[in-house]
């Protein structure tokens, strides 16, 4: 229901448009009528007007609100980043699922190509779940366990020991160390290694960065058959030049070549009659005896 014209009484009034110019902040909350009557002009108070003020203000409140919780849990992370390493270092999930076995020694290892981590421990040597906090209490010996073995040249040794430094489970955390065993590992063509150093040498967490390098153990890490490297050795990719690219895949190339080359095995033979006949095409020595010279 329209309201009264305030000159004449009636109630014939109608909305009027708003001219140019009569938008102000006095009548930001108010709307023109026209009387159909006596044709006067008049305002009166707009109630859709409050509620997009209304609307407006509870908007502006939550994104306020949501920008002050924001800051405020990042003020409580305790973490500032520096122009230079600012990224936290890149440990791939079988790094950050990692089990020590000698906290966990019922766990099963899920990863091909490792060995068992208590195969080769005596049973009477083997730790028990009561006096596995005892263990983690101290870290030396925790590494001690891998030590030996790693610096005799295991490279699965070298591989596990590399993550107890790198994720500072079981370990005190130094990333320098992690790169120096996870490199001794991938250089022996451990693909695991390979990917945690490809990840190191992007990051730069104890050793310099260098995309070069990161791409080239990436690079090997996947053609190993390691899924996760795939679409990181991507990643780098796109940050290299076309040079630093060609540089990159031919030093994996010649890494590759540089590896001992596996010996071909014997073919296998069937029985026959008694007598070993090769399953493969079998060599043939030629008779001599009955070619001819010649002239």
């Amino acid at each position: 229901m329209y309201a009264k014209c305030i000159k004449c009484g009636s109630e014939k009034t109608h909305s009027s448009r708003v001219r140019p110019g009569e938008r102000t902040l006095r009548t930001l909350f108010l709307r023109p009528m026209r009387c159909s009557d006596c044709k006067e002009r008049f305002w009166v108070r707009n109630p859709s007007a409050y509620l997009a003020a209304g609307a407006t203000l509870a908007i502006s409140g939550l994104f306020i609100g949501a920008v002050w919780l924001i800051i405020l849990a990042n003020m409580s992370d305790g973490y500032v980043a520096t122009e230079t390493g600012s990224e936290q270092p890149a440990v791939s999930e079988a790094a950050r699922s990692y089990r020590d076995p000698l906290l966990y020694p019922d766990a099963k290892n899920a990863d091909k190509g490792r060995s068992s981590d208590t195969a080769n421990i005596a049973p009477e040597a083997r730790p028990t779940i009561s006096n596995a906090q005892k263990l983690a209490d101290d870290h030396y010996l925790r590494v001690q366990s891998y030590q030996e073995s790693a610096e005799k040249g295991d490279s699965d040794a070298q591989y596990k020991l590399g993550l107890l430094y790198l994720t500072g489970n079981g370990a005190l955390q130094d990333f320098a160390e992690a790169a120096k065993w996870l490199k001794l590992a991938a250089e022996q063509g451990y693909a695991l290694a390979q990917y945690e150093l490809g990840l190191i040498y992007r990051t730069g967490h104890g050793l310099a960065i260098d995309p070069i390098q990161s791409y080239m153990w990436l690079n090997l890490a996947a053609a190993a058959g390691i899924q996760q490297a795939v679409m990181i050795r991507d990643e780098v990719m796109r940050s290299l030049s076309a040079k630093q690219l060609a540089q990159a895949q031919k030093i994996s190339r010649e890494w590759l070549a540089s590896r001992p080359k596996p010996k071909p095995q014997a073919p296998e033979t069937t029985r026959m009659e008694g007598n070993d006949v090769p399953a493969a095409n079998p060599i043939v020595e030629p008779n001599t005896a009955a070619v001819g010279k010649i002239e």
